[in-house]
């Protein structure tokens, strides 16, 4: 009567099971596993250095939201013959805030002066003094991306194109870029001026021996 030998390879791996899992192939649990499994372990450390600590004279005036859609995609080609299995592609969404202000320090605030009737075409005239206020342009303070916002829908890599961190923080600085351009030819420019003569209007006819006494002329440079 012959004898039937399993193939050496297929020992070992039964061997390996035992001792790792105690799992036979099928998924019948013997009950002991006499060697650790193997699991999963990741560190993350960061270290941030203070570089320097420098005034500010910012004044925002308006804040900008919005909602965006990244679409990369990606793949490699031989003289516009696309190469198989080399395109990767990822899809995700951010919402981000621009803060729109002018530079405090540029603000110029001229001596009040007596508006002369003939001088003054504005359908009511008034006797008070008129204080002038130069404001600089308005400009981009700030353009942050909402960290607890970002949503990823697809993303799909190959041996040959892997996704990198430094495409993603490529082509969310250009989508930055060109958010912050077309809010730059945009109405919400005005209406960032509007909303900073409204409140340093505010502001300054707080200030005691102003209201009722002053009249106050915004001029944008």
């Amino acid at each position: 009567m012959k004898r039937f030998l399993l193939p050496t390879f297929l020992i070992l791996v039964i061997v390996f099971l035992l001792l790792t899992t105690g799992i036979l192939p099928g998924g019948k649990k013997i009950g002991f596993g006499l060697l650790p499994q193997i699991t999963e372990k990741s560190e993350v450390t960061a270290h941030t250095t203070v570089r320097e600590v420098l005034p500010i004279g910012e004044y925002a005036s308006l804040a900008y939201h919005y909602t965006s859609v990244v679409k990369d995609i990606n793949a490699k080609d031989i003289k516009g013959w696309t190469i198989p299995f080399t395109t990767r592609k990822y899809i995700f969404t951010f919402d981000g805030r621009i803060k729109l202000g002018i530079d405090g320090r540029q603000i110029r605030v001229e001596e009040p002066v007596q508006e002369e009737e003939e001088n003054n075409t504005s359908a009511e005239v008034s006797d008070l003094p008129v204080i002038r206020i130069f404001l600089p342009p308005v400009k981009i303070l700030s353009h942050e991306i909402l960290d607890d916002s970002i949503e990823i829908f697809d993303q799909s890599q190959t041996i040959f194109n892997e996704i990198k961190i430094a495409d993603a923080f490529r082509v969310t600085a250009e989508r930055k870029h060109e958010l912050e351009k077309k809010v730059m030819n945009s109405t919400v420019i005005k209406d960032a001026e509007i909303s900073a003569e409204q409140q340093l209007g505010t502001l300054i006819k707080s200030l005691p021996g102003v209201k009722g006494q002053y009249e106050l002329e915004f001029v944008w440079q």
